[in-house]
């Protein structure tokens, strides 16, 4: 996509060049109708691209729905470990797949980084990329955003900080160990992670 435009780019700087005289020139002409068909081609697949992207975010969010069913499914075997039955809790796999959706996420943010890019070096009128970009960049944040609250959970839950590490009810004034986990492995050397842990009061859960 970058090739075309850079071909259409400089294609229209050299050959572009109005005028009465200019455009009764049969050259002209045909220089103008080779540019055209490479605007129409560059179009095209620039709408190919925001195509797929759509379809790309599509499938996301089913695969975040599949996500969801299987971490409640590991929130209920978490309970029953917390009353003594046998269940396993293993995050492995469930970490495993939320850090392959968020990957491909982010993945997809940097291609409309890109495409942003690309927009500004070339526009012209009915752009998809005006038009679309904006609107893929809120629903791929909202996929972001939903995905990285999901995927902050209790791996263990509270309990007495004796050796037996029984479940715990929580009372004013107890004090108790327990531990949170990210289920996206983000790797940024750039950016120091920090996670504040407070506890909601008021949650309905």
């Amino acid at each position: 996509l970058e090739d075309l435009q850079d071909a259409f780019d400089f294609c229209y700087k050299v050959h572009y060049q109005p005028g009465e005289e200019r455009n009764r020139d049969p050259q002209y002409i045909q220089q103008l109708q080779a540019l055209q068909a490479k605007l129409q081609n560059l179009d095209r697949q620039r709408r190919e691209v925001l195509a797929q992207m759509q379809q790309l975010l599509g499938r996301s969010e089913t695969l975040q729905e599949l996500l969801q069913q299987e971490l409640g499914a590991w929130r209920e075997r978490q309970q029953r470990l917390c009353l003594g039955g046998p269940a396993d809790t293993n995050l492995r796999p469930l970490e495993t797949w939320f850090t392959g959706l968020g990957q491909g996420l982010f993945q997809l943010r940097q291609l409309l980084r890109a495409l942003g890019e690309l927009r500004l070096k070339v526009s012209y009128e009915r752009d998809p990329l005006v038009a679309e970009t904006p609107l893929l960049e809120q629903r791929l944040l909202e996929q972001l955003t939903h995905l990285l609250r999901s995927a902050f959970v209790v791996e263990q839950q509270p309990s007495t900080p004796n050796a037996g590490r029984r479940p715990l009810v929580l009372r004013t004034g107890s004090k108790f160990s327990a531990r949170a986990r990210l289920l996206v492995r983000l790797h940024d050397r750039n950016h120091r992670m920090e996670a504040k842990i407070h506890i909601d009061r008021w949650d309905p859960r």
